[in-house]
């Protein structure tokens, strides 16, 4: 059994690497190789790219006020309305799996999709953001060691009050990442369309270069900031249970981020990310203490930084549409060859 659990690999495919039916195949690919290769994969899956937003677009257009109470995380268990959503919501990944686990079995690959409940992920009692307590992996190990590939719905999960729950935009990272973890699985793999982590998002920041590791904490920080590389409770979580991760694309030869547990500081390297609100942009430099300025040199309307772990913080607003040359500025000054 405990030679099963560690060849254990859990891959996360999200929306954006599956944005139609066909691109399912390539998916299918992947598990396949990783098959051949002696290992035995879990299957996480989110809904095809823009589902889940012509969902809740849907929403609004029948709820009274819009909908604005959706943006917020936590919906209290009771309200029927926040249970409607939550089922209409985990329509999309629930789609994903049956026809990816449709495309396994086309290959004669032994696969059986499960919601989030079957798979053993329970969360506390509320909806639109539910925090996930504990995974029961009992029905998944069975699956694994019958030689089955099990394809599990993302972003979903069962309450303590008997209700199906959604765990927040993003998701899906966190079921990858909590399933591997009560898996022990050797490492969790997280597909992006753009593979592996870049030091900047390059539609604001078009030199950006890929960075071939990271550290966990510098991640999670920089997913707090705004960046939306990877859930930051899912790597808080990957985190604390020494979880092997990496971020990478379908193309085994495209280049891939392995998040590591703690760096060096002269290891280090500096990312940045930029958190758009409708007037203001908060632009957050994070990187190791030593090697990261305490003052961003723009013009801004407020500034701060902040130091845990060893990495350091330090932000600046400026007005969203200065957002891209003040980004840009920040990396020529300080990414670009680094601190002086």
């Amino acid at each position: 059994m405990a030679s099963a659990v560690a060849e254990v690999v859990v891959d996360k495919f999200g929306g954006s690497v599956l944005r139609r039916p066909e691109d399912i195949a390539a998916a299918v690919d992947v598990v396949a190789r990783q098959r051949a290769a002696g290992l035995r994969p879990v299957v996480v899956v989110s809904a095809f790219e823009g589902v889940t937003d012509t969902i809740l677009g849907a929403a609004r257009v029948l709820l009274p006020d819009g909908g604005t109470w959706l943006r917020d995380p936590g919906q209290d268990a009771a309200s029927g309305l926040a249970r409607e959503t939550d089922r209409a919501l985990a329509t999309g990944e629930a789609l994903s799996a049956a026809l990816f686990a449709l495309g396994l079995q086309a290959r004669r690959i032994p696969a059986r999709s499960f919601s989030g409940a079957e798979a053993g992920i329970r969360t506390a009692a509320a909806h639109l953001g539910a925090e996930v307590r504990r995974v029961l992996s009992r029905p998944l190990r069975a699956a694994i060691d019958e030689g089955i590939v099990p394809v599990v719905a993302g972003f979903q999960g069962i309450g303590t009050h008997g209700e199906l729950t959604t765990l927040g935009r993003g998701g899906t990272d966190l079921s990858a990442v909590v399933l591997a973890v009560a898996l022990r699985a050797l490492r969790c793999e997280l597909f992006k369309d753009v593979g592996g982590v870049l030091e900047a998002d390059p539609h604001l920041v078009p030199a950006a270069r890929f960075l071939p590791a990271v550290d966990a904490l510098q991640l999670e920080l920089l997913a707090e900031m705004g960046s939306e590389i990877v859930h930051p409770v899912a790597v808080r979580r990957a985190r604390r249970g020494r979880l092997n991760l990496v971020v990478r694309a379908l193309d085994d030869d495209a280049p891939q981020t392995v998040v590591r547990a703690a760096t060096r500081d002269d290891e280090g390297v500096l990312m940045l990310a930029v958190d758009r609100k409708e007037r203001v942009a908060r632009i957050s430099l994070v990187g190791p203490a030593s090697l990261t300025p305490e003052v961003l040199p723009l013009p801004a309307h407020g500034e701060g930084a902040f130091d845990e772990g060893g990495i350091r913080v330090v932000w600046a607003e400026v007005p969203v549409a200065s957002a891209a040359s003040a980004a840009q500025a920040v990396h020529a000054s300080f990414m670009s060859r680094g601190i002086a």
